[in-house]
């Protein structure tokens, strides 16, 4: 999402009472299911200036500020990077162990759940393509409007 109002519009799922302002742990959730998939290390430093607190204004210009985070291409080229065999894929069990043991280690309660909606085939492999995509798109935040999926499905 790149638009101001796509942006306002997220903030608000968090911000019901429309006070314009949200806890600093709510702004993380916020930029992160807008697709900003900074690192523990680079949202404390970009955000330090903030406090416990977080107003609508500060919002803004926080997204406002250019993004390079990682691309599809970069998940999918460190990726492969462990597909010995390359086939295309990883075993679950080696996804969850990269993200438990490199780099930012994630815990294993933080990888169940990021893991719980990744599709994985009869032989308990994921694809590597689909994987990468799936960690680079921006989260949905939008609550289906009932009404119009009816219109839709009848």
């Amino acid at each position: 999402m790149s638009s101001e109002a796509e942006w306002k519009e997220t903030w608000y799922l968090f911000d019901e009472k429309r006070s314009g302002q949200v806890s600093k742990s709510d702004f993380i959730h916020i930029v992160r299911s807008l697709g900003r998939k900074y690192t523990e290390v680079e949202i404390q430093e970009k955000t330090s200036h903030l406090g416990d607190v977080v107003k609508l204004e500060e919002f803004v210009k926080f997204m406002s500020e250019p993004y390079e985070g990682p691309t599809e291409q970069d998940l999918l080229t460190a990726l492969q990077a462990f597909d010995g065999n390359e086939t295309g894929y990883l075993k679950h069990s080696e996804i969850v162990s990269l993200l438990t043991t490199l780099g930012e280690k994630m815990s294993e309660a933080e990888v169940k759940q990021l893991m719980a909606e990744v599709k994985t085939d009869d032989q308990g492999r994921v694809s590597i393509a689909e994987f990468a995509k799936y960690l680079t798109e921006p989260v949905p935040t939008m609550t289906p409007n009932i009404e119009e999926l009816q219109k839709q499905l009848a």
